[in-house]
């Protein structure tokens, strides 16, 4: 891709940002492949600036068509100069970088807690959020992932990928195990990283999927971290996409 004008400009301040500012990815896990999921998942940034300097927001999302792509509302908020969005080949990230701008901000309802549900854990004050990115041109190369059409079937098994931010750059994108261990009558999802992993704040926005007889499909995205000590967490909050999204490309 040729960027011009002002995404140069942010490309370049994007890239300085990532140089000098430590960044957080999923914590155990693996490195990812070339499965579904890696192909489809990307390294999110969003430039704001919100006073003189400028201000990167650091996240994960998924393609859900040739030009959207799906994450975190938070990842998005205020009013951003552009958006950066960066696939990846395995867990290494590739050429080119693709800019977006924002398309639609979502809330999901958050619904009640299910009589499963883990006790101790409440739904007040958690982070529940969608956002869709329309890139400036169609990716070619990369597969989408369908999404979910029924929010309230619950997978037993999900799979979470997420870019975060490195020194250096974009980090090398890692997949996890999740168990899900409560849920809503809307599909919203608290599950635990397999294996004692954690998810972190560059993982914010990345997807969570589940594979059927038909595939991969999204399941929704990490809304949140349940945590006592920041960045990172060992449980994860999932939106869950079907419930707010219908039509052609769902499953």
């Amino acid at each position: 891709m040729r960027i011009v004008g002002r995404g140069r400009l942010l490309v370049a301040a994007a890239m300085a940002v990532f140089a000098a500012t430590p960044g957080h990815a999923i914590d155990g896990g693996s490195v990812a492949g070339g499965d579904a999921l890696a192909q489809a998942t990307v390294g999110l940034g969003t430039i704001t600036q919100p006073e003189e300097a400028l201000k990167l927001t650091r996240c994960s999302g998924v393609l859900v068509s040739p030009d959207l792509v799906l994450t975190a509302a938070h990842c998005v908020n205020g009013d951003p100069l552009g958006a950066l969005v960066v696939f990846f080949k395995g867990g290494n990230p590739v050429r080119p970088v693709y800019t977006a701008k924002v398309a639609a901000r979502y809330s999901p309802d958050p619904g009640e807690m299910l009589p499963n549900a883990a006790t101790g854990i409440t739904l007040e004050d958690l982070s529940v959020d969608l956002a869709v990115l329309r890139l400036t041109e169609p990716v070619k190369g990369q597969r989408p992932v369908s999404i979910a059409s029924d929010p309230s079937r619950v997978p037993k098994h999900l799979r979470f990928a997420g870019a975060g931010l490195s020194r250096t750059g974009v980090g090398r994108l890692r997949t996890a195990g999740l168990t899900p261990v409560a849920s809503t009558s809307t599909g919203l999802t608290i599950a635990r990283v397999d294996g004692g992993g954690r998810i972190c704040l560059g993982d914010s926005g990345g997807p969570v999927v589940a594979t059927d007889r038909g595939g991969t499909y999204v399941w929704g995205v990490a809304s949140a971290v349940i945590s006592k000590t920041a960045p990172c967490g060992s449980y994860v909050i999932v939106a869950p996409a079907a419930q707010v999204f219908s039509g052609p490309g769902m499953r």
